[in-house]
Order: structure tokens, then C-alpha cells, then sequence
């Protein structure tokens, strides 16, 4: 199901032009690269404009330097920050490309040739820069494997999950029907991929265009990141009823919950599970099914785009770094889902504290209500558990 149709925008030609749009905030040790990278384009590319949205550093300095068009501003989100770059773009297509990311030569070249073949937004492949770090290794094998199978699943049922921020390609023309980059939740990447299927557009990943990105250098970081991905994600499923749209739309986020979910569920359930049968057989037998098979599976899809070696040096740091952030991935979408607490800003913007909507008087009610429901339950299961009637006879 969806709404209104496109309209004369669909049928308009196909793009030729583009221009790159590189929203940044206090990016001066990052931006010369970035807008290199866009130099280097195998694409004649029209403009390329540096939005300084509240810098208070050399980026705007660095950007007019290089001969950019460079915007000055007080957007105050990233969503904000690229809408002020619309009105100056004479460009048939728009790649939006964070401020420390760089791109493969042909990158532009190739997304536009999505976009060419009937689509209306696309996005490439992201890899970390290096695996020097941590959680640079954690990262890169965290997007070969989405680069690997789950993207290119998500265009077997038509249903990206999100275009992502990091880079992406749209036609101008449907943006501008859509109302630029919205802004009315935490992440306008998930926003704008669900506005677009809402509207009948076609979108496609593009596999064999690389976005090369600077991770997070510590685990506040990261996990801040992350925090925003997933609120991002919950709130554009409640805003666009996103698995209601159609079959496609509800097994892609269905099966995005489910490994959510789940794999938040068994990482909580493995100290106590070690701790009741033993180091070695626990490990022999905690969810071992699943588990092998996700685990070779995955080793597969990311070895054959990084190679073994590399797979190798990155699975002690993607095994620790999943078994973190699975239970706080279920965290989060359970906040945001049951316990409505929405986060309306985080720290990696404008130095803003992260912030979360308050529980209303009726979501209160109703959660102590069923915490004291499940206390009871769970206090009779106890009870019956090690009463002398319920223990067999020996």
C-alpha cells in the first residue's frame, strides 16, 4: 500500500548532470580529502558545495580555498545543512557525502547509471578507510557483510532498508517533490529511503561504488552512532508504517527486528548460560545451530570481498563488538517502541547532549502495570519451582 503516486517527476528524462552536496561540522582535518575525492571523479561532476553548518574552525576557509561553492549556516541537523544546498543546484542529480568520507574514481559514474536505469535514489558500498583500530576492524566486516547479502537482498524484495548518509545519489526532481532531506527524526537517511517507497519511487544499491568512511575512535563514539542508527530506524517504521506497505517492506524490517532482537536475546543469555554448564560445553552448545550457520555464512560473504586475511584480523573485534551491542540494539528499539522515550538529538552534532522524550502518564501506567504483572508470574513459577509437591520422587 502507499500514498499518492509520483507525479510529472517520474516521467521526466533521466538524469545527466550531478553536483555533490558535503554537509559539514568542524571538518577542517577532513575536508580537503573529501573534496579530493570528488575531484578525482572518472564523472564530470557540475558543483560541489561545502555546507559549514555552526563551524567554528577552518572548514568554510579550507573549502573556498579549493575552489568549492561553500555555504555558511545554522541548520542545526544534517538534514538541515544539505536542504540549504537545493536552491543553488542547476544539476539533474544531487550525491550527498559526509563531510570524512571519501569515494571510489568511479563511484559518482556508477550511481548515476543506477539512476539512469529507472531509479530514483541509490547508495554505494561503505568500507571503513584502514583497520587500524578496534573498531575500524569491527566496522569493516559490520559493512562487507551488509554489502555482501543483506543489501543485495533488500533489492530482491525491492525495500532498501536505508540509503545510506554516509554517501548517496538522488534525482533532483523527485527530491524536490519529496521536500528536500526531511527533517523531523534523528537520522534523514532512513527518513528519506522510506519517503521515497511511500511514494512509489524505486530505489537500488549500488554494489560496486565504494564510499571509504572514518569510524569511530572510541566506544562512546561508536555506541553513540549506533544509538542514533537504531532510534533512526525505529522511529521511520512508526512514521511511515513501514511494514505495512507491502510483503516486500514487511520481511525486510521484519527480519532486520528479528536479528535484532534475537541476537540480543542470546548474547544476554550467555554468561548465565556458561555459568550453569561450564566454559567449553556451554560454548559447544549455547544456540550452536544458529549460530554456525550465521557465523559461516557471514565469514563467506566477507571474506570474499576483503579476502581471508583481512576477515581473519577483523573477527576478534566484530565476535566482541556483536556481543555488546546486540543486547543494546534490543535496548533501544524497545525504548523507542514500548517505552515511547524518542532520542531527539545525540552528541555526534553540534556537541549536543543526547536527549530523550519524556514517558507519557499512560505509557507509565501501562509499564508498571505489566512489570508488576510479570514480578507475579514470574514469583508463582519460582514458588511452584521449588515447592516439595512439584520435586519428583526419588
Amino acid at each position: 500500500m502507499t500514498s499518492e503516486g509520483p507525479s510529472e517527476a517520474r516521467r521526466s528524462r533521466f538524469p545527466d548532470t550531478v553536483s555533490v552536496v558535503i554537509p559539514a561540522h568542524n571538518e577542517e582535518a577532513s575536508i580537503a580529502t573529501t573534496i579530493r575525492s570528488c575531484r578525482a571523479q572518472s564523472y564530470p561532476i557540475d558543483q560541489i558545495i561545502v555546507v559549514a553548518d555552526n563551524c567554528s574552525d577552518r572548514t568554510a576557509d579550507i573549502a573556498r580555498e579549493l575552489g568549492v561553492v561553500v555555504i555558511e549556516g545554522k541548520g542545526g541537523s544534517k538534514a538541515s545543512a544539505q536542504n540549504m544546498a537545493l536552491p543553488v543546484i542547476t544539476s539533474d542529480a544531487v550525491v550527498a557525502l559526509d563531510a570524512d568520507a571519501t569515494l571510489s574514481t568511479r563511484a559518482v559514474e556508477q550511481m548515476m547509471d543506477t539512476l539512469r536505469r529507472g531509479y530514483a535514489g541509490t547508495c554505494p558500498s561503505a568500507l571503513p578507510r584502514d583497520t587500524d583500530t578496534f573498531y575500524s576492524r569491527y566496522r569493516t566486516l559490520y559493512h562487507a557483510i551488509a554489502n555482501g547479502w543483506v543489501r543485495p537482498l533488500q533489492d530482491v524484495f525491492g525495500r532498501q532498508l536505508v540509503l545510506s548518509g554516509m554517501a548517496n545519489c538522488h534525482r533532483m526532481d523527485v527530491l524536490r517533490e519529496v521536500g528536500g532531506f526531511p527533517d523531523d527524526n534523528i537520522t534523514e537517511d532512513f527518513n528519506l529511503t522510506w519517503t521515497l517507497h511511500r511514494r512509489g519511487y524505486r530505489v537500488e544499491f549500488t554494489p560496486e561504488a565504494f564510499v571509504y568512511t572514518q569510524e569511530p575512535t572510541s566506544l562512546a563514539e561508536l555506541l553513540s552512532q549506533m544509538h542514533r542508527w537504531t532510534a533512526g530506524f525505529a522511529q521511520t517504521m512508526v512514521k511511515h508504517r513501514a511494514p505495512m506497505m507491502d510483503s516486500g517492506s514487511f520481511i525486510v524490517v521484519a527480519s532486520q527486528v528479528v536479528d535484532s532482537l534475537v541476537g540480543g536475546l542470546a548474547t544476554c543469555t550467555l554468561a548465565p548460560y556458561l555459568a550453569r554448564h561450564g566454559v567449553v560445553r556451554g560454548l559447544r552448545s549455547w544456540w550452536s545451530p544458529l549460530w554456525v550457520v550465521i557465523a559461516v555464512a557471514s565469514v563467506a560473504v566477507a571474506a570474499r570481498q576483503l579476502g581471508w586475511r583481512t576477515t581473519v584480523k577483523c573477527l576478534p573485534s566484530w565476535l566482541a563488538l556483536q556481543y555488546l551491542t546486540g543486547p543494546l540494539t534490543a535496548w533501544w528499539l524497545f525504548r523507542e517502541w514500548v517505552l515511547g522515550r524518542r532520542l531527539t538529538t545525540w552528541t555526534g552534532r553540534h556537541g549536543r547532549r543526547p536527549a530523550l522524550t519524556p514517558m507519557t502518564p499512560r505509557r507509565k501506567a501501562v509499564a508498571g502495570a505489566s512489570a508488576l504483572a510479570c514480578a507475579l508470574l514470574g514469583a508463582r513459577a519460582w514458588r511452584r519451582s521449588v515447592s516439595p509437591a512439584t520435586r519428583p520422587l526419588r
